[in-house]
């Protein structure tokens, strides 16, 4: 069933420039542009779409396609990306059924939904599939396809063919090309440290979730899956800290050593990396300390390809 849009359930992303290149099958197949560019009034859209809180938005929609868009819309909030996906796509099944276009939103909402639960080699095929459709179905400087590219854009060396995007017509497969060393930016880092009123603690946790630290466990990552192939690799290790006092006479200097040490036997992987580029990074910009101390905490790293 086809409704003509009074008022959307669902917010539209904001849009900065016009229509572009990017169309969208309109009521009688004619393309129109794609939703989402910024107005001040319905004369400034396409006939085929009205001004709706500043934006471009289509006059036509299925009332059950945007019930089903913002359950989706929460589950991925909450983090259950595989129900998140499903429900997406009910929307977009819900969408085309009432003949109505599928608003960007839903789209590129159903792309990173996809994209954040990447399980196996189909699953990148299905969410290469959502994100080409979220391509085709919003306007260039979306921020939510903005975040969908940057997530394409990290899987290139998994054998995406970017260039498949750009095609005419949607292609059948995307992951068409032979799989190549990934670069740090593909590299998600989670450190799980607990917290401690150890003395010193706060600077070093600070440094531990630096850039430069996070880059510096990334290059690890690379190093191991190399070896292995792995999209995922952890890492047990001991933060210690140990500060010695010097007598220098007329006064007195804390000179602090901090550590990361394995937990593991292993010679080389993920792990005794981390462990030695961690510590050498700590001996580089060691915190200034100003009493003795010595404490050592437990703490758990992460490293994934997104």
């Amino acid at each position: 069933m086809k409704w003509v849009m009074a008022m959307t359930l669902l917010s539209v992303c904001g849009q900065t420039g016009s229509g572009g290149d990017v169309f969208v099958e309109g009521d009688e197949g004619v393309p129109t542009a794609a939703a989402g560019a910024t107005c001040s009034g319905s004369r400034e859209c396409p006939t085929t779409q009205v001004c709706v809180q500043s934006s471009c938005v289509y006059r036509t929609t299925s009332l059950i396609g945007e019930a089903l868009a913002v359950s989706a819309h929460a589950q991925r909030l909450t983090g259950d990306l595989t129900t998140a996906e499903r429900t997406y796509r009910e929307a977009i099944a819900a969408f085309e059924a009432g003949e109505a276009p599928v608003p960007p939103d839903v789209l590129c909402g159903a792309a990173m939904a996809a994209i954040r639960d990447l399980q196996d080699p189909e699953s990148r095929e299905r969410a290469a599939s959502l994100a080409d459709g979220c391509f085709r179905g919003s306007l260039p400087g979306d921020p939510m396809r903005l975040d969908v590219l940057r997530s394409m854009g990290r899987l290139r060396f998994d054998g995406l063919d970017l260039a498949s995007f750009d095609a005419a017509e949607p292609a059948e497969r995307f992951f068409t090309l032979e799989p190549s060393r990934p670069t740090v930016d593909a590299v998600e880092i989670g450190i799980d440290i607990p917290d401690t009123e150890e003395y010193g603690f706060d600077a070093i946790r600070d440094q531990l979730r630096s850039e430069d630290t996070k880059r510096s466990i990334a290059d690890c990552f690379v190093q191991d899956w190399e070896l292995r192939h792995e999209r995922e690799a952890r890492a047990s290790l001991v933060l210690g800290m140990e500060t010695r006092l010097r007598d220098m006479g007329d006064y007195d200097v804390y000179s602090g050593q901090i550590a990361v040490t394995q937990t593991s036997v292993a010679a080389d992987g993920f792990e005794p990396c981390v462990a030695g580029a961690l510590t050498a990074l700590f001996e580089a910009e060691s915190p200034r300390v100003g009493r003795t101390a010595r404490w050592s905490i437990p703490f758990d790293i992460v490293a994934r390809l997104q």
